[in-house]
């Protein structure tokens, strides 16, 4: 459908010249935006010296406009806010702007962008002397800042182009993530003693608008003259929605290197959801369960002879991992949120082959039964958004 006749009516309001602000970061919450239809506003933006940014210097907030993009049932919301949070202006795009062509798009969103800044704050009502007005409403809280990750584990949705990531476990593991493109991201992370060292680059495949696929890599590397190497190359698929999902992957990871005598591989499968309870508070698990073979050896130590009979034998390992708890996420700040819970590692063996079982004759190097360690967790992350 052609917008031109829209685009001339809104012309009619270039009149006005443009505010003190030359600095726009848009929040788009409803994918709105692609990569041709954002370049195309830039410019428009440009020509009247407003540049379009994804990065915000919260030293000099003041400088910028922020633009929200969100769906209100089929139709496109716009919502301008200052520095202060104060609405400046909102517009409703309708649904018909979804279905238009980048260039068109581009052009309607840039007529309603400058008819709001060059006469901001029009329709906020003016106090009376002796009343107050109503308070500023905040935003809407949006759950979605984090719907990239877990506890650890990530989901198949990605970052944005430009986003940053951070996300610490326990404030020894340390993790960022950067969105290279809306599809592609690279991080890396390291404990606060810098060993190991490991690289994470995800790519992800939208399959509609409630799922996803991403095939990852987590390459880790020993440091300070450690020499090992590990990799877990895996793909998750993850369904739901910006508030509620959940991920299932599976992955296969080796570990070799002069460090690890006994170089191992096994496949590795995860479960992961997040659920939401409240607008802040947020139930969240992330569970892991691997397969392998350790290779044991045991002893029989014969005292009437004086000597010992040395044997070696396989034994199947399952080592599980849960992390259950909750994420808060910041009241102000959604950018921001906390991670508390209950994290239980259980390593589970396989039956002990005959003759080796009769542990009264035989001794045999390291656990053979079923063990479960809980251990509590906590965790942060922040994003570095465009709308911060």
């Amino acid at each position: 459908m052609k917008l031109s006749y829209l685009a001339l009516t809104l012309a009619l309001l270039l009149s006005a010249p443009l505010s003190a602000q030359k600095l726009l970061s848009i929040d788009d919450r409803a994918a709105f935006l692609n990569d041709s239809a954002e370049a195309n506003l830039a410019t428009r933006l440009g020509n009247d010296s407003l540049s379009l940014t994804r990065m915000i210097d919260n030293r000099k907030r003041c400088d910028y406009w922020f633009a929200r993009l969100s769906k209100t049932g089929n139709d496109l919301q716009l919502i301008i806010t200052d520095c202060i949070d104060k609405t400046a202006g909102s517009k409703n795009l309708g649904s018909v702007i979804f279905s238009a062509t980048d260039q068109e798009k581009a052009l309607l969103l840039y007529y309603s962008i400058t008819e709001i800044i060059r006469n901001p704050y029009k329709d906020v009502p003016v106090a009376i002397p002796g009343t107050a007005l109503q308070p500023e409403t905040l935003p809407p809280i949006d759950p979605g800042q984090h719907r990239s990750r877990y506890f650890f584990a990530p989901s198949s949705y990605n970052l944005e182009k430009g986003e940053l990531y951070y996300n610490t476990l326990y404030f020894f593991l340390h993790d960022v993530q950067y969105g290279i493109s809306n599809d592609f991201s690279l991080g890396m992370g390291t404990s606060i003693i810098g060993f190991p060292f490991y690289l994470t680059p995800k790519v992800s495949f939208p399959v509609n608008e409630k799922s996803s696929i991403a095939l990852g890599d987590m390459l880790m590397i020993g440091t300070y003259g450690s020499k090992f190497t590990g990799n877990l190359l895996y793909i998750t698929y993850t369904r739901g929605n910006r508030t509620s999902h959940f991920t299932a992957g599976g992955g296969y990871l080796a570990f070799g290197g002069r460090e690890i005598s006994n170089g191992f591989d096994a496949p590795v499968l995860n479960i992961s959801a997040l659920g939401r309870i409240s607008d802040h508070i947020y139930f969240i698990t992330e569970n892991y369960i691997s397969f392998s073979k350790q290779r044991k050896t045991a002893w029989n130590y014969d005292y009437s002879k004086g000597y010992s009979t040395e044997g070696s034998f396989d034994l199947n390992a399952t080592f599980i991992y849960n992390l259950i708890g909750f994420r808060f996420i910041n009241k102000s700040k959604d950018v921001r949120c906390w991670q508390i819970g209950l994290s239980f590692i259980s390593m589970i063996y396989g039956e002990v082959p005959s003759p080796y079982n009769n542990h009264n004759a035989w001794s045999i190097d390291g656990p053979t039964g079923s063990d479960v360690f809980p251990i509590p967790v906590i965790g942060y992350a922040r994003k570095f958004s465009t709308r911060y």
